[in-house]
């Protein structure tokens, strides 16, 4: 280029370049975040298998111990249990109101009468029988109810809803001054089929006269009035399955 005096001139370029990274640096600033850079659809997936592996850990402790809870509360089920097909299983239902009595039971092949006795109860043994009926083999719902009639009481036996005893007892046979035992077998047990299995023992109190006109009750020592209510095999060859 021809200055103003005619010589000539160099121009050099003097324009401003920005100076950015090498190759080499691009490279590795590429794979620096390659590898350390987490996606966000990564970190959602991450999340939810820690989510996951959590709950499953808290639903394992839980479950153990509701196990053990229920191994202890097993027991008060009253729940009808066969383990043993050859002896007699036996469990008191639980009572929807007071003084309600009705049993689970099953009974192995063979024959079986339902015996009831109101007279000379006591505390162990058994008692002379009133009334008996036969029972078939199989599972079966007894209860056991006394009501007041006129002019007295009147004890039934239910097999399956339908009514097997009835006995009636004049006024005075349960004066209602108060008595000792009840249903027994609140947890489902397992008896021998040869054997008799007592279902329900009770005994009355009786009144006894003082001096002041007034009366105490108390339940007597030996044999009294009562309620007593098994199931026992009956003589005989044993009937088919």
């Amino acid at each position: 280029m021809t200055g103003p005096d005619g010589s000539d001139e160099t121009v050099s370029d003097t324009s401003d370049t920005t100076t950015g990274p090498s190759a080499t640096e691009s490279a590795l600033l590429r794979t620096s975040r390659g590898r350390w850079q987490v996606g966000l659809r990564t970190l959602f997936l991450l999340v939810i298998a820690c989510a996951v592996w959590i709950t499953h850990f808290n639903d394992r402790r839980d479950i153990a111990t509701l196990e053990k809870r229920i191994a202890t509360l097993h027991p008060l089920a009253r729940e009808l249990e066969v383990a043993d097909p050859s002896r007699i299983a036996v469990v008191k239902m639980d009572e929807l109101w007071y003084d309600e009595n009705k049993w689970e039971l099953y009974l192995p092949p063979g024959r079986y009468r339902v015996c009831l006795a109101t007279r000379e109860v006591d505390n162990h043994g058994f008692a002379p029988v009133v009334k008996s009926a036969a029972i078939g083999a199989g599972r079966h719902r007894l209860a056991l109810d006394e009501t007041e009639v006129d002019p007295g009481s009147r004890v039934v036996v239910t097999s399956d809803g339908a009514e097997l005893l009835a006995v009636d007892e004049p006024r005075g046979w349960d004066d209602h001054s108060g008595s000792t035992g009840g249903g027994e077998h609140s947890i489902s047990t397992q008896f021998p089929a040869d054997g008799p299995v007592v279902l329900f023992r009770r005994r009355f109190s009786k009144k006894t006269p003082e001096g002041n006109g007034g009366y105490t009750s108390s339940t007597p020592n030996g044999p009294t009035e009562g309620i007593l209510l098994w199931i026992e095999p009956e003589a005989g060859p044993k009937a088919g399955p």
